[in-house]
């Protein structure tokens, strides 16, 4: 005899919950296993169900400090009762016996995602609950609702770290800010350990909105009609941001808000105060939600089995059908549950996924924690249970791209880790970061660009009809890799044929998405990108070369329709740059040295003929006896600041504060001196433009005015 699991003994995990799976050699095909934590010091013991030839699946909880020592039995004649506790035929008869011992190591230096539960100021705490659960005496109420929301965010986290786990990322989940507490009742038992646990802390936000305000249909992000549809995901933002025990210094915090108030409308058959909605600000990572579905939910972990075991069949006369995939309380508790988890993915970073929960794959959620479902309303089946191998036909996963995203977002970060993490997932400052710019492509040819960034590249998504098709992995040498690259050449023709291997569903006009530490790049069409991005601008530049062809680099800022000027220059000469700006970037002045650069007749105009140049943007002046001259980007202004290229050195990179339009500008040489930005050095991101290669120089800059610069990019030609 004996019980094999999916955990070594004394293996570490990093989740407070965690999913235990395994078999008994004794093949039984129906039974009851315990599992005893450390003999009751902290958790109570839990029970799970056993089916076909001796499979479960467990849902345990981990303590930190000594290691959790499970004993562990299995029970041939006893069932799970619909509170939650075992029952038995006759005395209790133990088949199978054996130990499991595990390591919890919390995380406590990781950004955690706060959990919210917003109400009216004039809530009463109730929420949507069907007759049924009324008569059994279930009563809603604030109360009630936390210990649900408690529950179900350590079964996220418990499904979580078992994907990371059997997909070789480590035993690593995402964080909840936490409480202490002796209270046993979320284990089912009205008593107070002696010993005290952790459990998620609910932070309970009340609006300053009255219940009817909030339920307001013009509010409602299902209704096609709404007049303010985003309300509800705007509103949990500032509630975050005002509540005094959600903070992080000088990073975003993480918020997933769930609004108690929700109600289902039949008559007009809408969900009010509701919104399924995940992403964020630079401020607030968020996702919100809605309680319609917390009827379903287990509000205690004993209830988890009988809650995802339930098949009672739900009317819309009281409860909402969401997505019309609710019929049954088991079904409702998938999908309102994973539904909040697909948010809460959003808000960690995950886009939509050709499947898995970033799809809709959360319907199959309940097979992560159960070896037997009932009738499905969905599927219009019977009922159907685990293989006897130990796997469902189908199940629920996060997409290996999401995991991806995870592995290196710091609140999955692990003691063990020695590589970078995306700095806007950290607890550090981000004026940490402050020399961390986005990443910046360069058009090498017609078909390839190479892509740089300073935080390394992790991650390359081909994207086509919005999900990604195609990708390539980078890995730190922990994880076999080489580590990340920070310059990646990608090539046309060589991803697309790579797309159509891997998908039918390919398209010429495929999108890039370029994943790094530092942040994203996305390129549109990349086939239309590398047109008109690597357009030539055909002119000798004043380098008196002849005739060059130089490539526009990546455009910072907008064009917003105005017309391109350029002016051309040799860099290497200047040794001195005047800076106009207020709060943006008015314009600047690059002093050189006399035959340095010149004005040259006005270059042949490609054939499309999609630019014009101007003498007045290419100044030329005598300003200090004849052996200087100057080159003016943009407007001149009163107000500048002056930058002095240190002697013996060379400007060799531009760092560009940009967004909608160009807000600062710095420079840095080649042998890595910094000046200060110069504007507004906090507007905007930070972009850093150089050569795509030692084989380039940078010939000039081309720019979109307004009343400042709009846009602005370098012109680079091979030396």
């Amino acid at each position: 005899m004996g019980i094999t699991f999916n955990y070594r003994n004394d293996e570490i995990v990093s989740s407070p919950t965690v999913i235990v799976s395994g078999r008994t050699s004794t093949g039984i095909d129906q039974g009851l296993i315990s599992f005893t934590n450390n003999n009751n010091k902290v958790f109570p013991p839990l029970y799970f169900e056993v089916n076909n030839n001796g499979n479960f699946k467990a849902v345990i909880h981990v303590a930190p400090g000594e290691p959790n020592v499970f004993k562990v039995e299995v029970y041939d004649n006893g069932y799970i009762a619909g509170h939650g506790f075992p029952e038995y035929r006759g005395t209790p008869r133990v088949l199978d016996s054996r130990s499991l011992t595990l390591v919890f190591n919390p995380l406590p230096d990781n950004k955690v995602v706060h959990l919210c539960l917003i109400k009216g100021r004039d809530s009463n705490g109730s929420f949507d609950m069907p007759g049924y659960k009324l008569n059994a005496g279930e009563r809603p109420s604030v109360e009630l609702a936390i210990k649900k929301l408690k529950v179900g965010a350590r079964l996220m986290q418990a499904f979580t770290q078992e994907e990371m786990r059997i997909n070789g990322f480590s035993n690593r989940c995402f964080q909840f800010a936490e409480e202490i507490t002796n209270d046993q009742s979320i284990f089912g038992y009205n008593v107070k350990s002696p010993t005290p646990h952790a459990e998620v802390k609910i932070h309970v936000l009340t609006s300053p909105l009255s219940v009817a305000e909030l339920r307001d249909p013009n509010k409602a992000q299902q209704n096609p009609n709404a007049s303010d549809s985003g309300f509800t995901f705007s509103h949990a933002i500032d509630l975050v941001k005002q509540c005094p025990d959600i903070k992080e210094g000088g990073t975003s915090v993480q918020a997933a808000c769930i609004y108690l108030d929700s109600t289902y409308d039949t008559k007009n058959d809408l969900i009010l105060t509701h919104a399924a909605l995940g992403g964020g600000t630079d401020e607030v990572a968020m996702a919100v939600f809605g309680s319609h579905g917390l009827h379903s939910w287990a509000n205690n972990f004993a209830r988890v089995t009988p809650c995802f075991l339930d098949d009672t069949q739900l009317s819309k006369r009281e409860v909402a059908n969401d997505c019309d995939e609710c019929g049954t309380s088991w079904e409702c508790y998938n999908i309102t549950l994973g539904a909040f988890m697909h948010e809460i993915g959003h808000s960690l970073g995950c886009p939509h996924q050709v499947d898995g929960v970033m799809l809709r794959d959360y319907v199959w959620l309940n097979r992560s924690f159960m070896t037997r479902e009932l009738q499905c309303l969905r599927r219009n089946t019977k009922g159907a249970v685990i293989g006897t191998n130990g796997k469902w036909d189908k199940e629920c996963h996060w997409n290996r791209l999401d995991l991806m995203r995870f592995l290196y977002h710091d609140s999955f970060g692990l003691p063990i880790d020695q590589f970078e993490k995306l700095y806007t997932t950290t607890k550090r400052n981000d004026d940490d970061y402050n020399g961390l710019s986005a990443p910046s492509k360069y058009a090498l040819s017609k078909d390839e660009i190479v892509v740089k960034s300073r935080g390394g590249i992790f991650l390359v998504e081909i994207i086509t009809k919005d999900l990604a098709r195609y990708s390539r992995e980078f890995f730190p040498p922990f994880y076999g890799g080489r580590g990340l690259p920070t310059e990646l050449k990608i090539n046309y023709n060589e991803y697309l044929n790579e797309l159509r291997r891997a998908s039918k569903d390919s398209d010429d006009k495929y999108d890039v998405r370029i994943l790094t530490t530092a942040g994203d790049l996305y390129i549109s069409n990349f086939k239309e990108d590398l047109t008109r991005h690597g357009e030539i601008i055909r002119s000798d530049f004043g380098l008196n070369r002849g005739q060059l062809e130089g490539i526009k680099g990546e455009l910072l800022g907008q064009s917003k329709d105005h017309e391109m000027h350029y002016v051309g220059f040799n860099i290497d000469s200047v040794y001195k740059v005047r800076v106009y700006s207020g709060m943006a970037l008015d314009g600047f002045r690059f002093y050189f040295k006399s035959g340095g650069s010149q004005l040259s007749a006005a270059p042949k105009v490609p054939p499309r003929n999609y630019l014009k140049r101007f003498q007045e943007v290419l100044t030329l002046s005598d300003s200090s006896g004849g052996d200087d001259q100057t080159a003016l980007v943009g407007n001149e202004k009163q107000n500048y600041s002056e930058y002095l290229v240190p002697s013996g050195e060379v400007i060799a990179k531009f760092h560009v504060r940009n967004g909608a339009w160009v807000d600062g500008i710095g420079f840095e040489t080649n042998k890595g001196t910094l000046s200060p930005i110069y504007g507004n050095s906090n507007g905007g991101h930070l972009s850093i433009v150089e050569t795509p290669s030692h084989d380039f120089k940078i010939v000039g800059i081309y720019s979109y005015m307004g009343g400042w610069i709009d846009g602005m990019g370098v012109i680079y030609a091979k030396n």
